[in-house]
């Protein structure tokens, strides 16, 4: 039975287990072969298949102006482990004191007492403890110590390059949807549950689904951002073709919040507080502040036009 645990389990709850550490931002191939390691490990050891991940990213703890743009919401990225035959996935909390444990506290405190660890892996470039100090050396001589098997991974390669997150925030920043589709091993999605808008594209003659993508009050951004065509899936039995923009609405706020709002082509009715995923296809423009709302009017009305084209649709 897979479950979902905000910090570690309490000790009538904890099952020896297989576990798999990192951020897991997208989970793309190279984490997906991780993964499945660990799911091979921990059949052939009687254990239990975990991930242990964090939130928020470190980087975006120790310096949130300058950490790095999310590909996958939490949710999604949870989904995305378990689709992997993953039993259990533990989300700590980024905090001062996370942060603060020695790499040998980290281990024992995490892995030992809190998780059951007996079977570790890691990415090849794996770092813990206070200011990065363990390495995948430290480690291994951790696990002889604390009685764990410690497995490092080998990145995968595409285009003689690894196969990393950063690199898919780099082509999903260029609009390079095919690039970013291949290293994730699927295509680029987000879902998120419909919220009540302010009817502004109603409003206008276009109207949209709206769905938040970061966390209330975050300072993270998306890793992908303007106007796209895509298609809807978890409204009907096919998806249902439409245009949307990530952003901010800079147009109509000066100071909002990153949503993700979908124009669906042939398609009325109501889906608030319904799960919608948004597949990506093309994108047509970056977002734009317009000195108008016929501005926006028209340039909506356009993108449209250039998202039908491009999912070959009729006009």
């Amino acid at each position: 039975m897979k479950k979902v645990f905000r910090g570690l389990p309490s000790p009538e709850e904890r099952l020896d287990c297989a576990v798999a550490i990192g951020n897991f931002d997208g989970v793309h191939r190279g984490h997906q072969a991780l993964l499945h390691e660990v799911v091979e490990a921990a059949h052939a050891r009687l254990l239990c298949p975990a991930v242990l991940t964090f939130e928020p990213h470190p980087r975006e703890f120790f310096n949130p102006e300058d950490a790095p743009r999310r590909i996958s919401s939490l949710h999604d990225k949870v989904e995305a482990i378990e689709a992997c035959g993953i039993q259990r996935v533990y989300i700590l909390r980024f905090n001062e004191h996370l942060a603060s444990l020695s790499p040998c506290d980290f281990v024992k405190e995490i892995l030992v007492d809190g998780l059951h660890a007996r079977w570790v892996t890691v990415g090849e470039n794996f770092r813990f403890g206070d200011k990065r100090a363990g390495d995948i050396k430290l480690l291994e001589q951790l696990g002889k110590e604390f009685h764990f098997e410690v497995h490092p991974m080998p990145m995968l390669y595409h285009t003689h390059a690894p196969i990393s997150s950063s690199r898919i925030r780099h082509a999903l920043a260029e609009g390079d949807i095919p690039t970013a589709n291949y290293m994730l091993g699927r295509p680029y999605m987000i879902s998120g549950r419909v919220l009540h808008g302010k009817q502004l594209g109603r409003t206008l003659g276009f109207p949209t689904i709206n769905q938040r993508i970061l966390p209330p009050h975050s300072k993270a951004k998306p890793a992908i951002e303007g106007v796209y065509a895509v298609k809807a899936h978890g409204i009907g039995p096919r998806p249902i073709e439409g245009v949307a923009c990530v952003g901010r609405r800079p147009t109509v706020d000066d100071h909002g919040e990153y949503l993700l709002e979908t124009h669906l082509f042939n398609f009325h009715g109501d889906l608030y507080d319904q799960d919608v995923k948004v597949e990506f296809f093309s994108k047509i423009r970056d977002e734009k502040k317009f000195g108008s709302l016929e501005e926006l009017r028209a340039a909506i009305a356009d993108d449209q036009l250039k998202a039908k084209q491009i999912l070959g649709l009729r006009i």
